[in-house]
């Protein structure tokens, strides 16, 4: 017959594995996301704004995903939305962007905006929109 301690070694080590699996997933998973093209295309868009770098200071650090919230971050294959945080040294903020495709006619990702808004959601600099021009 089997102890009970034995019983719960088992049980500590079967939680150990099954949490050290989730965190596994749950990390490759968000660097699966954060080396797509779409997610490197808002990174440039935020690093190439003077006044979102002015105000986070830098360097910027990008910071994770919260991959629970299916509402704010997903992606289907055509559209891509992410709220991610970032930081730097003058403060810390949430950049939000969407991109989208339409293949087979368009492969390639295009941003259709994005934001950097502050951790109280407050403030928001809106970096790129439709509504706005950029060259």
């Amino acid at each position: 017959m089997v102890t009970n301690k034995t019983l719960a070694k088992i049980a500590v080590a079967g939680g150990f594995l099954a949490l050290g699996s989730a965190s596994y997933f749950r990390w490759k998973i968000e660097t699966s996301i954060k080396q797509s093209a779409y997610f490197k295309l808002a990174i440039e868009r935020l690093l190439a704004s003077k006044t979102a770098v002015d105000v986070l200071g830098e360097p910027v650090l990008i910071g994770s995903i919260d991959l629970g919230d299916t509402k704010r971050n997903f992606c289907d294959g055509l559209q891509a939305r992410f709220e991610v945080s970032v930081r730097g040294p003058k403060s810390s903020g949430i950049m939000a962007f969407e991109a989208s495709r339409n293949p087979p006619s368009q492969p390639e990702w295009r941003i259709n905006f994005v934001e950097l808004m502050d951790k109280e959601a407050t403030k928001k600099l809106v970096i790129e929109s439709p509504t706005l021009l950029v060259d």
